[in-house]
């Protein structure tokens, strides 16, 4: 096993460097060198940084429609997006004043309160975990998750599926030690599930899923999902976050960003084609097709609770007792810290 384990490390790593230097240059091109052009603002408006944890992708729609249609500057807000490298670096840079706002899930959240951190949630996006397992069907069989034992499963190195993944693997019933984690650049996950480097792989809806289906398509093959919803893990995905600094200090900088930022949601999601529109004039390399499938996603996770942005205590605290199952966050006492509902807009937005 030994043996077999080393073997598959060595054949991922030459390739994955090769692969990670062209995904590196692409993504410089299509997004280092040009900042996204938005709306023109006023010059009082205050000046707000938002991460948004990766790539610029349909999942941000909503953030690019309250810039384009001014909603952020009716509340004296000019605001940035930038781009980011992964949940768990996104709370860390957060955390250190680096940003206003920050697109984050609770897990990071969780994991980086442990360490000290001091970011919280402060309204949901993604009401249902959208992460999934992805597969390639015509080399593997995946209906549960006993069906990863013996599989290579890759992840970015940033990503708290790193973490969350052996307590899923656990409550299923799993020797988390059957399934080889591999950490990847969160770059290359799509390529190298789609080329076989690896046999199976983190994958999102809002996010990564259009892009698996569409390499797929281009390699002649097809993608499989199992979802970890469906399988025990009610957990929130992402939603927005800031520092407890902040929230304590600026209440109203957060109450007025929400407001503005959960406006241009509601409108991506009754306007699909329209949101594209407007986030392609800041980023015109995105893929039509990809990105308003992300945005359709997205508007459906919002959608799971009923259209409530409020985050459930039991749920939060389910996130939690999954982290610790993991053998982390042992005698975390922060539960009620990770998140609050005080400035979620009520009702629907116009």
């Amino acid at each position: 096993m030994t043996e077999r384990v080393a073997f598959s490390r060595r054949a991922l790593i030459v390739p994955l460097l090769v692969v990670a230097g062209i995904a590196a240059l692409t993504l410089w091109s299509a997004f280092g060198g040009m900042a996204p052009r938005t709306a023109p603002q006023d010059e009082g408006a205050r000046p707000v940084r938002f991460n948004m944890a990766w790539l610029p992708q349909g999942s941000m729609a909503g953030i690019f429609v309250a810039i384009d249609k001014g909603y952020f500057a009716d509340a004296g807000l000019a605001v940035e997006p930038v781009r980011g490298f992964g949940g768990m670096r996104t709370a860390n840079e957060l955390d250190q004043g680096m940003f206003e706002f920050a697109y984050l899930d609770p897990l990071s959240v969780a994991l980086s309160r442990a360490k000290g951190g001091k970011v919280r949630m402060i309204g949901g996006i993604n009401m249902r975990f959208p992460a999934g397992a992805c597969f390639v069907r015509e080399r593997h069989r995946v209906e549960r998750p006993a069906d990863l034992a013996g599989l290579r499963f890759g992840a970015g190195q940033s990503s708290a599926i790193q973490a969350l993944l052996p307590a899923w693997l656990r409550d299923n019933g799993v020797d988390p030690a059957r399934v080889e984690q591999i950490q990847l650049d969160p770059a290359i996950v799509v390529s190298s599930l789609v080329e076989g480097r690896i046999d199976a792989a983190e994958c999102w809806l809002g996010n990564s899923m259009a892009l698996f289906d569409k390499a797929a398509k281009a390699k002649g093959v097809t993608v499989g999902r199992i979802a970890y919803a469906d399988f025990g893990l009610d957990v929130y995905g992402s939603g927005f976050a800031a520092r407890d600094a902040l929230i304590e200090k600026d209440p109203q900088l957060v109450r007025a960003f929400l407001k503005a930022a959960y406006r241009g949601y509601a409108d991506a999601a009754r306007d699909p084609k329209a949101a594209l529109a407007i986030i392609r004039k800041s980023y015109p390399l995105l893929d039509e097709a990809v990105t308003e499938r992300q945005i359709r996603e997205t508007a459906e996770l919002m959608a799971a609770e009923g259209g409530s942005h409020r985050l459930r205590p039991e749920k939060i605290e389910r996130t939690v007792a999954t982290l610790q199952a993991s053998g982390q966050l042992r005698d975390f006492d922060q539960s009620a810290q990770l998140f609050t509902n005080a400035f979620v807009p009520m009702g629907k937005q116009p």
